[in-house]
C-alpha cells in the first residue's frame, strides 16, 4: 500500500516529531485565481505533487544569513526561500535531499560540500479555493533547516530548476522577504495570488525560528543526519 498520498500523512509527520523533536502543523484556507495553480511557472499542485519541501540553509549561524533563490521567470526582485516538490509515494526527506542536491550540489551528511538536518521547523497546511475551477486544492509545505559548512558556495545541478541567481538574508528578516513577494507581485496581477501564497511559508519560518530562540533551543534536535 502507498504509503505517502497525502499532503500531510500523520505517521510521517509523527516519524519526524519523534526524530527531530516538537514542531507544528497548522493550516490555512485561502481563496486563489487564475494563473495561479493552472497557468505557467505557477503548477504548484500538478505532476503528481502532494506537497513541497522548503529548506532553510545556513553556513553557522541563520541570523547572519540563510539561502535564498530567484528563479528566471519571476518578476525580477521575488527573492525566497528554496522549495521543491514531493511528489506521492516519495517521502518528505527523500525529497529534502534530492531537492538540495539539485539545486545547490550539496548533500546530506557526505560528499564534498556535506550539510545537515539541524531541525524540523513544522509543517504549514493549506486549502486553496480556485474561483475559476470552482475546485479546492489541497497542499503543505514542510520546512526545515540545514546547516552547511562555512563558506559552502551553492551550484546548480538540474537545469530545469531555472535558478537565476542566490541571496543571502538574516532569518529575522524572513517577514520583510513575505513583505517584499506581496509588494512586488501585488503590482502584478499574473502573480498576485502566487506572492500571497509564497509570503505565508516565510511568515511561518520567521514565527518558528522566534519561537526556538525563545525556548533556547537552536542546533538541538534529536538524531539530525
Amino acid at each position: 500500500m502507498n504509503q505517502f498520498l497525502l499532503p500531510v500523512e500523520a505517521h510521517e509527520l509523527a516519524a519526524l516529531r519523534a526524530r527531530f523533536g516538537p514542531a507544528p502543523h497548522e493550516q490555512v484556507r485561502m481563496t486563489v485565481d487564475s494563473p495561479f495553480l493552472d497557468g505557467e511557472g505557477q503548477l504548484l499542485t500538478t505532476r503528481n505533487r502532494r506537497a513541497e519541501i522548503c529548506y532553510i540553509l545556513h553556513r553557522g549561524n541563520p541570523q547572519e544569513a540563510v539561502l535564498l533563490h530567484r528563479k528566471t521567470y519571476y518578476p525580477a526582485q521575488a527573492w525566497r526561500l528554496p522549495t521543491g516538490g514531493v511528489e506521492q509515494d516519495e517521502s518528505v526527506l527523500d525529497t529534502l535531499a534530492r531537492e538540495i542536491e539539485e539545486e545547490t550540489s550539496f548533500q546530506i551528511g557526505k560528499g564534498p560540500v556535506p550539510v545537515r538536518i539541524e531541525a524540523f521547523l513544522g509543517v504549514l497546511s493549506y486549502e486553496m479555493f480556485h474561483q475559476t475551477e470552482q475546485r479546492t486544492h489541497s497542499f503543505a509545505t514542510w520546512h526545515f533547516l540545514v546547516s552547511a559548512p562555512p563558506n559552502a558556495q551553492p551550484v546548480s545541478m538540474d537545469p530545469d530548476e531555472h535558478l537565476d541567481g542566490w541571496d543571502w538574508r538574516s532569518i529575522d528578516g524572513m517577514g520583510q522577504v513575505a513583505d517584499e513577494l506581496e509588494e512586488i507581485t501585488a503590482q502584478d496581477d499574473q502573480w498576485y495570488h502566487w506572492g500571497r501564497y509564497r509570503a505565508l511559508s516565510h511568515r511561518f519560518v520567521r514565527q518558528r525560528w522566534s519561537a526556538r530562540l525563545g525556548r533556547g533551543t537552536w542546533g538541538e534536535g534529536t538524531n539530525a543526519a
